[in-house]
């Protein structure tokens, strides 16, 4: 169960297993790992480096436990239960073009190819995401010791996966979707009730 930072430290997790996957594998820090919007995919079409963007494109609520009980802690308050959230994103590898010419989009699409691999294979890797693998400002408290992620390959109908990119008004480019699911986020507000000392139980004749 974590605060409300929880969204932007599960997108810096996926990065920071990124860039550590890539290192590992590639001894390399050539290759940029960053957060975007579609708005910055315009100018990552002619990337003077490799890329790897992270496109937070959806933020639901799990249908599952979203109607589980309210819960009692053992001073007596009653809180609801952690919003259990999923993350939806959208993780596209940009290679070096540089330029619109035939060449270079041949060279670039090899090395895209490439980094998709390295993405599958990170994220298969992490599967499921410890506590001591999440990230956190240790100024800014995030996570409890308990918390975990999972996260999982998503197959987007191909008309759900072409509108995303038609939303930017842009061309569809060569990209992987996942959904990431987090333990939930705590409620603010707690209801302060007293603690039950002695019940009676009378039973009464038809």
């Amino acid at each position: 169960m974590a605060t409300w930072q929880l969204i932007e430290s599960v997108s810096l997790t996926l990065k920071q297993l990124l860039e550590r996957h890539i290192l590992a594998t590639l001894s390399t820090t050539n290759i940029s790992v960053e957060l975007a919007t579609t708005q910055a995919f315009a100018d990552l079409n002619l990337a003077k480096s490799p890329t790897i963007t992270l496109f937070l494109y959806r933020c639901i609520e799990n249908p599952e436990l979203r109607n589980s009980p309210q819960r009692r802690l053992s001073d007596g308050t009653l809180v609801r239960q952690p919003l259990v959230l999923e993350l939806c994103y959208l993780v596209t590898p940009w290679g070096v073009r540089g330029s619109t010419n035939t060449g270079n989009d041949a060279a670039a699409t090899q090395e895209e190819h490439r980094l998709l691999g390295l993405i599958l294979q990170c994220f298969y890797d992490h599967a499921e995401v410890g506590r001591a693998d999440l990230f956190e400002d240790p100024s800014r408290p995030v996570w409890r010791p308990t918390d975990a992620m999972q996260i999982v390959m998503e197959s987007l109908p191909v008309e759900d996966h072409y509108r995303i990119w038609d939303a930017g008004e842009l061309s569809y480019r060569l990209s992987a979707t996942y959904r990431v699911r987090v333990l939930g986020l705590d409620p603010s507000l707690a209801q302060s009730t007293a603690p039950v000392v002695e019940a009676n139980f009378v039973v009464e004749k038809p």
